[in-house]
């Protein structure tokens, strides 16, 4: 029996956290936070509150009006239907999605017999940063006897490779360096990674994230658990939170999509996209699919993007189930700057497109029949982005043009499905930080509808654009 040890002195930990403020040049979030508290009665009135705003505002205020006029505007009859119908889609989709969130429980984490845990870190030109990753690792409450860590360097041009050797050399019981021969790119990393990986489950760690003590211990959880688990995806929180405005909205948009979109599809055991900033798999699960997931093309071009989708759909199409750990955090760097957020959803929208066409025929067919039918709306809402997005971007410039007192009706209408969903947000924030979300909807609403009907004309480009 393999009993929790002791967590690390502190001074180590300490360590890791002062390595990375003086990369970020400012302070970072403790670890822990985002942690959901217990959702007090005021608060769950507010979110029912809420809820009923967002059905009954943008129906009686928002859309009705706003729909009728534009009909008119543009004399396309059977337009009205259709964006009627669609908005009665997403409504209903946001209401059972928090009502989902809401019934989420994290599987409780195990203290003995934890399972012998391999943890790849593939990196590429991270320089310093991948010390951290690794640090934070290394400084959890795992059981070093229990611990594998597989530093991977994808070809990198600069000293990612002198801080691996570093880590490598301060601890040759735990951690292996392995080196690329040229940059084939995380896919390619990753596989090499699952081949040589000898645990039970394998973690896979982003290198510009940082884990939190018992990210590990509860990223396992769910497998030690449920036998027809073979995916767990961790809580993704924004490292760089205070780095600027962007940053600040991305923090609660992570939020957003983890403990409500996540933890949603989790009741049914189909989580869509298992992140590589922190996922668990069950080995002997990955390596039935390892081959066909490398070797994956897609109208036929071989598919280097979204490879931790494609794996998640490989899982899920093979039958298996994937679920969400909100008690298993990773603290992420995302961009600061518009340029680098447009091209990370640029790429993650070409990854999503791509495997929920792949996938969709699977869950229509083949799949559990008694959990199919979530993420099939799920599915279909995020292919209809595509046409959504065109539509809402004509419907905005057109009442702009004809009519620029209706587009208030618009701004009431986001409004109100903004805040019902960064209301939630206060079970972790517990400050008026949640009030960012409301200022990231009309962000993406502003700045990133394009990003959808570009990424369908672009499918097939499989750059990672942020190299």
């Amino acid at each position: 029996m393999h009993r929790q040890s002791s967590r690390r002195p502190d001074p180590a930990r300490n360590q890791v956290t002062a390595r990375l403020q003086s990369l970020l040049g400012r302070s970072v979030p403790e670890a822990g936070r985002g942690r959901p508290g217990p959702i007090d009665p005021l608060l769950k009135l507010a979110i029912v509150c809420a809820l009923a705003g967002l059905i009954a505002v943008p129906l009686h205020y928002g859309l009705s009006p706003f729909l009728v006029e534009f009909d008119e505007l543009v004399a396309l009859p059977w337009l009205r239907t259709v964006l009627l119908a669609s908005g009665a889609l997403l409504l209903g989709h946001a209401a059972l999605t928090l009502f989902f969130s809401l019934l989420y429980r994290p599987t409780p984490a195990p203290h003995a017999d934890l399972p012998r845990c391999t943890v790849i870190v593939p990196a590429y030109n991270e320089g310093p940063m991948v010390g951290v990753a690794l640090g934070s690792i290394l400084v959890g409450d795992y059981p070093r006897d229990r611990l594998e860590v597989l530093a991977i360097d994808d070809g990198s041009t600069d000293d990612t490779w002198t801080h691996i050797q570093r880590i490598a050399r301060e601890h040759p019981d735990v951690v292996r360096a392995i080196r690329m021969p040229k940059n084939g790119g995380k896919r390619e990393a990753l596989r090499a990674g699952f081949a040589a990986a000898t645990g039970e489950v394998v973690v896979t760690v982003d290198s510009d994230s940082r884990l939190d003590p018992d990210a590990l211990r509860q990223i396992v959880a769910p497998i030690m658990a449920d036998p027809r688990v073979a995916a767990v995806a961790g809580k993704v929180l924004v490292l760089n939170r205070y780095s600027g405005l962007i940053t600040r909205l991305l923090a609660i948009r992570f939020f957003l999509a983890f403990d409500l979109g996540r933890a949603a599809q989790s009741r049914f055991g189909a989580v869509l996209c298992c992140p590589g900033a922190l996922t668990a798999y069950r080995r002997s699960a990955v390596l039935a699919v390892l081959d066909r997931w490398a070797t994956q093309t897609f109208l036929g071009e071989p598919c280097t993007i979204g490879e931790d989708r494609a794996l998640t759909t490989w899982l899920l199409r093979t039958g298996h189930r994937a679920v969400y750990q909100s008690t298993a955090i990773v603290h992420t760097l995302v961009p600061t700057h518009y340029a680098g957020l447009a091209r990370m959803y640029l790429r993650w929208e070409r990854g999503n497109l791509r495997e929920g066409l792949t996938l969709l025929p699977v869950l229509a067919t083949r799949w559990r029949r008694e959990d199919r039918w979530w993420p099939t709306i799920d599915i279909l809402l995020e292919l209809g982005q595509v046409p959504l997005a065109c539509l809402a971007v004509a419907l905005t410039v057109t009442h702009l043009l004809a009519a620029p007192l209706d587009i208030l009706r618009l701004v009431a209408t986001i409004a109100v499905f903004a805040l019902v969903q960064s209301l939630y947000a206060l079970r972790s924030e517990r400050s008026t930080d949640f009030l960012y979300g409301v200022g990231y909807a009309f962000f993406a609403f502003l700045c990133l509808q394009w990003i959808y009907p570009w990424s369908l004309v672009t499918v097939r480009n499989g750059r990672w654009l942020t190299r």
